[in-house]
């Protein structure tokens, strides 16, 4: 999906003062067998915040002005949406923290804008899912290559429900995500693995803090540095590392915040938060990606045409 600068001047429209929501009550962590606070159970997102907020807006909206915001953003890819998932849960709404809208991921810096440097403007200087061109595979997005889970360190969320299941033991915490995904593995006893063995999905070390799961992940491939996320790509690079933060702040909210360091593309770490919502089916079901999929050859394939197409007027 493509968001334009249309999409700003449309959420000016909905912007307002709007006061921070506060949560007094002591909420009680449940255990697993192994006294661990227990995080057990599928955890689902469907929000159209951006990863980056608007310049100009604030980063919480009032409830009435932030379902005015969210359709603003649906708006822009109306008529190029043909996804039937991203409707039939409803109207768009925004992430939800602990009570407040918010109108991007990121949190920090404070004007919720990735911190590129001058090489990460360059690579993430178009929308995500247009990716940089149709001369081969490797120029499509990874989600549209079926290689891309959205689950990966960090994990993001987008404007239909994506589902993740978690088990924990006392050694591993393993993320399995409904969408393209391989099963994810937080390795809670300090297994490293050799500093040549990198992936897409990095390698991911556990420890608790108190009521908190706190990942670190690196031994990223520079493959494929792009991640999918509403407007730009996120780019995460071998130098990457991403730390997360898995706290339950209710029966139905489990709380995600995530802060990346990475010198190859930003000129300082940045942070992100949003909240996934327990859903109480237990439902995970197989995402075939590939299966019956013709999206990439037959793009590829239209290119041809219209570069023959272009060549034949020429030649005429």
């Amino acid at each position: 999906m493509k968001i334009s600068f249309i999409t700003l001047v449309l959420c000016t429209c909905f912007v307002g003062s709007g006061g921070f929501a506060q949560s007094g009550d002591t909420y009680e962590m449940p255990r697993t067998e192994h006294g661990q606070p227990d995080l057990q159970g599928v955890w689902g997102t469907r929000f159209s915040t951006m990863l980056e907020r608007p310049e100009g807006m604030p980063a919480v909206l009032p409830p009435q002005q932030a379902a005015g915001f969210a359709q603003a953003i649906a708006q822009v890819g109306e008529g190029t949406n043909t996804d039937p998932d991203i409707e039939r849960f409803g109207a768009p709404v925004l992430a939800v923290v602990n009570g407040e809208h918010r109108t991007s991921v990121v949190v920090y810096p404070e004007n919720g804008q990735l911190p590129y440097n001058e090489l990460g403007v360059q690579r993430s200087s178009h929308g995500y899912f247009e990716g940089i061109g149709y001369d081969g595979p490797e120029q499509r997005p990874g989600t549209e290559r079926c290689i891309e889970a959205w689950g990966s360190p960090p994990m993001r969320a987008f404007m239909y429900q994506l589902y993740h299941g978690i088990v924990q033991t006392p050694d591993m915490i393993a993320i399995v995500s409904e969408e393209v995904s391989a099963l994810r593995v937080i390795y809670m006893n300090g297994e490293s693995r050799p500093d040549a063995l990198r992936s897409m999905e990095g390698h991911s070390i556990g420890h608790w803090e108190g009521d908190t799961l706190v990942v670190e992940t690196t031994h990223y491939s520079d493959v494929n540095p792009e991640r999918a996320t509403i407007g730009r790509p996120m780019l995460i690079s071998s130098a990457a590392r991403v730390t997360e933060r898995f706290t339950r702040l209710s029966d139905t909210e489990l709380n995600y915040q995530f802060r990346v360091d990475d010198p190859t593309y930003y000129t300082e770490p940045w942070e992100g938060e949003f909240s996934f919502t327990r859903d109480d089916s237990g439902h995970i079901y197989e995402y075939a990606c590939h299966e019956g999929n013709y999206s990439m050859t037959g793009a590829l394939r239209g290119a041809r045409y219209q570069e023959a197409q272009a060549n034949q007027e020429v030649d005429d």
